[in-house]
């Protein structure tokens, strides 16, 4: 009985072409918007042109950990058109690693090693300079610990060459580990704040597909939920009681259904989300995205047991989505806003979500089923002794 009325929900939530198109269209949206933000990000990027005429493992090293950042669009090319883009302004700064790189850094002799190009109409070569320091200046301190250990570990034990070069891997590897995941002495520079907290790169590359999927999901759970509304005004409310099964199988079948539903949407948004790279799949997030849409599903079921009009579950879904999406700090940190606002993000489930996505933990996603069952349960008595 429970799934005949879950399948008459589905069918009534899908019984025009523009229903259907609305489990195609938020996944199709979302890819559009995270590829123009990606666009732009890129966009502002500065432009920064390398030279490697070394091509050793520490040149190549250097290269790839400047070209993660994502203030910086590193290009590789040879000095006559790297010299070029820097005429022709199409690039801020360049860089020279000369050949020998990597021995003068494993003998710490890396003062002017490298040779810099600047582009007269850039005023960001201070940042990237910077940047490409610090990589460079990780190898050589690494390098310098290495050699500190070898002079006086390795003399003392009359070690042979095989067991130094052995000794002095292991000691630049030691070294090198304090790197991550923020350098030993590390300076946030934040203007106006009162509280600093470390953020790595990862944390810093622009997305905004897994918290739009995260909006879509709650704005179509409401958007779904419209049933009860639907139900007591037509007065199908006031017949369920006589009715087989009673009002608990007509209340959880509905809410079968519409579940159902935001399982199909989770696995489009999910899968493209995977398929971009923009979403890591794993047991904790496919349990914390089950738990979410399960959550979002008793929250507006409760909800519209309060409410009498659709005008009024329209201003109220309107409401719900947009407040908790710009608390939850899932578009933008939640620490630029007031100590008060910054308590009250730590309330949505978005803020939730995504806490559970980065910690990869069980815990929050056993609460969000566990809250899910507790609101079924009182959705269902309060909804019954008033049908």
């Amino acid at each position: 009985m429970v799934w005949t009325i879950a399948i008459t929900r589905i069918k009534l939530l899908l019984q025009s072409p523009w229903s259907w198109a609305g489990l195609i269209l938020p996944v199709c949206l979302l890819a559009f918007f995270d590829l123009t933000v990606e666009k732009t990000a890129q966009a502002t990027k500065i432009p920064v042109v390398i030279v490697d005429e070394d091509t050793s493992e520490y040149s190549k090293t250097v290269i790839e950990r400047v070209r993660k950042n994502p203030a910086v669009a590193v290009r590789i090319l040879n000095e006559e058109n790297a010299r070029n883009e820097i005429e022709t302004q199409k690039a801020a700064i360049g860089f020279l690693i000369p050949e020998g790189f990597m021995e003068h850094v494993q003998k710490n002799d890396d003062d002017e090693l490298v040779t810099m190009w600047l582009s007269t109409g850039t005023l960001s070569h201070g940042l990237v300079r910077e940047i490409f320091a610090s990589e460079v200046k990780r190898l050589s301190s690494n390098s310098y610990g290495a050699n500190t250990v070898l002079r006086t570990y390795g003399k003392s034990e009359k070690l042979n060459a095989k067991e130094q070069a052995s000794v002095w891997k292991e000691a630049w590897a030691y070294s090198d580990k304090h790197w991550e995941p923020v350098p030993l002495m590390t300076v946030n520079y934040k203007i106006g704040a009162t509280k600093e907290k470390a953020q790595s790169v990862e944390d810093q590359s622009v997305s905004i597909y897994v918290p739009g999927m995260l909006v879509v999901l709650m704005l179509f759970s409401f958007l779904w939920n419209t049933w009860p509304i639907k139900d007591r005004d037509s007065g199908m409310r006031s017949r369920v009681p006589y009715s087989v099964g009673g009002f608990s199988v007509y209340w959880g079948g509905n809410a079968l259904g519409v579940f159902i539903l935001q399982l199909v949407l989770l696995l489009l948004l999910a899968g493209f989300g995977w398929w971009k790279g923009e979403l890591l799949l794993n047991a904790s997030t496919v349990l914390a995205l089950f738990g979410y849409i399960m959550f979002l599903n008793a929250l507006s079921l409760l909800f519209s047991f309060f409410v009498h009009s659709h005008r009024t579950w329209q201003a109220l879904t309107l409401f719900v989505v947009l407040a908790t999406s710009l608390l939850s700090g899932t578009f933008f940190p939640s620490d630029e806003l007031s100590s008060i606002l910054e308590k009250a993000a730590q309330w949505t489930p978005q803020y939730w979500m995504i806490s559970a996505l980065n910690q990869e933990t069980l815990m929050i996603p056993l609460v969000f089923v566990g809250s899910s069952i507790v609101l079924y349960g009182i959705s269902t008595m309060k909804a019954g002794d008033n049908a």
